[in-house]
This record gives structure tokens, C-alpha cells and sequence, in this order.
């Protein structure tokens, strides 16, 4: 049983198109598959039906949404997700039987949706001293842009 609220949709009717209200908002999804490379999609449009965001692909464990800065979006996180974290992508095969599209709140916690890992313990932030490489970008050295 889901301890967090999610979607309920039913496969058998992808491609589907349904409404969902979030803050007193309605939207509307649309949901399709893609079999080529084996993947879930979603449209989303405002009350209006005014198209915010087209084809964003459902990958596991990271919000809908997540890298586009509109405010036209709902201000909640919706999450392909499993509660128990036996999986490790959305495919035709655990779509709505284990993967579900979790809605969150945006402030309900700050871990890190694919790991559960709130804390950057661990993580290598050091710098490295090493200035050897420091003149070398895209184009070769700074001393030789320009030396055609």
C-alpha cells in the first residue's frame, strides 16, 4: 500500500489525456509511450489548455518538471518513484505496477529523490592544487589560439 499520495493511471488507456488539480489549478496531462526507446511521456497544459511544457520523458526518480523555470507549474513535485527502491528507471514493465508518479509537496524534505540521501557527507568537494592543465580549454592552450 502507498504511504505517499500518487496518480492513478491506467495503461490500457495510453495514450491518455486527463485532468488532475493541484492548489485549486486544474491541469491536463497527457501521457504517452514511446516503444523505441522503451519510455513514458508527458505534455502538460494549463486550465486554458495552453501547452506549458511538451514531450518532458518520465525518468525515474527525478520531479516532472524539474529543470524548466516557469510559473505557470504546479508547485509540487511529481516523482516517478517505487516506495520499496527496487527499481531503477520507468519501463512499460513497472509503470503503475511498482513505479507510480508520487506527488510531493516541494517543502516536505530535501532528499535527494533518487538516493534518499539528504546529507553531502562523503561527497569530494576538495579542489585539486594542480594548475598544470589550468591554460588548456576547448581550443588547445592560450598560447596556441590563435597561432595558425
Amino acid at each position: 500500500m502507498a504511504v505517499n499520495d500518487y496518480i492513478d493511471i491506467n495503461l490500457d488507456d495510453v495514450p491518455v489525456q486527463f485532468d488532475y488539480t493541484i492548489d485549486g489549478i486544474d491541469f491536463t496531462f497527457y501521457l504517452y509511450y514511446n516503444e523505441v526507446n522503451d519510455s513514458y511521456y508527458i505534455d502538460l497544459f494549463d486550465e486554458n489548455g495552453v501547452q506549458i511544457v511538451n514531450g518532458e520523458k518520465l525518468i525515474y526518480g527525478y520531479p516532472l518538471f524539474g529543470s524548466i523555470n516557469d510559473p505557470r507549474l504546479p508547485l509540487i513535485n511529481i516523482v516517478p518513484m517505487d516506495e520499496q527502491g527496487n527499481e531503477t528507471e520507468v519501463s512499460k514493465l513497472n509503470f503503475t505496477n511498482t513505479v507510480q508518479l508520487f506527488i510531493k509537496d516541494t517543502d516536505d524534505d530535501d532528499t535527494d529523490a533518487n538516493t534518499g540521501n539528504s546529507s553531502d557527507e562523503g561527497d569530494d568537494d576538495t579542489v585539486s592544487d594542480n594548475t598544470a592543465h589550468a591554460d588548456i580549454n576547448d581550443y588547445g592552450t592560450d598560447k596556441s589560439v590563435g597561432d595558425e
